[in-house]
């Protein structure tokens, strides 16, 4: 096939830029299907979880028009071209390129537009979040008290800052909606809309060492504790006498965020729905545990006094001549 074929609208120079400069992206492990539907072009054609970015890149332009799935197929690598040089004008700013100020504003659109197409508030704190301490300690540093400021930051940081990790992670899985991975850093739901108070209560242990979960799994009496967790549960009585004050207050930080959502698990307790069942959705036993026990704590001492009494429901004619009285 010949690089001139006029079928083809880019070039084998179009494709060594953008597969060079596309090596660095956020997004060159993004399947390529999420990256043209989140730029409301075509979507790829050509399904599957390798079909990154990084899959293409390292082939020439001779070789891609040999690829399975591409040989004979001048639109496929048109639309490939297409979705990394798009992707890349809203990626830049997050590289080692200098932005422009209309890659600013794309990144700005996209962010904002996937928040609230998720339904979650751009004022989530992000000290609430699941992201590690150090991360949350230099977004503290940076000043960035929310999701809003998060996004902010993202698009206009200085080229000689590098992001990584978690950080990294939370980014690009708000720029594509990646929607399991966004669980993992903010009390998201996948499949759900909004922001909720058991994930929320869940992503607190992530500021937690090995050291204060094994401990507190200790102190809280969970029975599947291992060998190697009982000799990493080292912390004093005092000492996670402490951490569960510490956890308290990070608690009403939680609750004070989430006020209805807090009366209704108040009244949903009230009315004898078990801790256990409001935090399945954790879907990790020790962090259910955990999650549990301080919750528990949390409502004994910060009692909603106005709930409705629970209704009772009227029995049928059996129940009322065989039930107890």
């Amino acid at each position: 096939m010949s690089e001139e074929s006029p079928t083809l609208r880019y070039s084998k120079d179009d494709w060594d830029e953008i597969r060079l400069s596309f090596a660095t992206s956020l997004m060159v492990d993004t399947n390529l299907l999420s990256l043209s539907q989140n730029l409301e072009i075509d979507e790829w054609p050509i399904k599957g979880a390798g079909e990154t970015p990084s899959k293409y890149i390292d082939f020439t332009w001779e070789e891609l028009q040999e690829l399975p799935g591409l040989a004979d197929r001048n639109e496929r690598i048109d639309l490939l071209v297409h979705i990394l040089r798009e992707t890349q004008a809203f990626d830049d700013p997050f590289g080692d390129m200098v932005a422009t100020v209309d890659a600013h504003a794309s990144v700005d659109r996209t962010l904002e537009k996937n928040i609230n197409r998720l339904k979650i508030p751009q004022d989530f704190p992000m000290s609430l979040s699941g992201l590690s301490p150090d991360t949350i300690s230099f977004c503290q540093n940076e000043d960035i008290r929310s999701l809003k400021d998060f996004g902010h930051f993202a698009q206009n940081m200085a080229q000689n800052i590098i992001i990584g990790g978690d950080f990294r992670a939370l980014l690009n899985a708000l720029t594509t909606e990646d929607q399991q991975t966004l669980a993992k850093y903010i009390p998201f739901r996948p499949g759900s809309l909004g922001l909720h108070l058991a994930e929320c209560i869940g992503l607190l242990l992530n500021q937690l060492s090995d050291v204060e979960k094994c401990s507190l799994l200790k102190r809280f009496g969970y029975s599947n504790l291992s060998s190697a967790q009982e000799s990493k549960a080292r912390l004093s009585k005092e000492q996670v006498s402490q951490l569960e004050d510490i956890l308290q207050t990070k608690m009403k930080e939680i609750c004070s965020y989430f006020p209805d959502q807090y009366r209704q698990l108040a009244g949903d307790i009230k009315g004898g729905k078990t801790l256990e069942r409001v935090f399945m959705v954790v879907d990790e036993p020790e962090r259910e545990c955990i999650c549990s026990h301080i919750t528990s704590r949390y409502l004994k001492e910060n009692a909603v006094t106005d709930l409705p009494t629970p209704e009772v429901k009227r029995g049928g004619f059996f129940s009322r001549i065989f039930g107890r009285k």
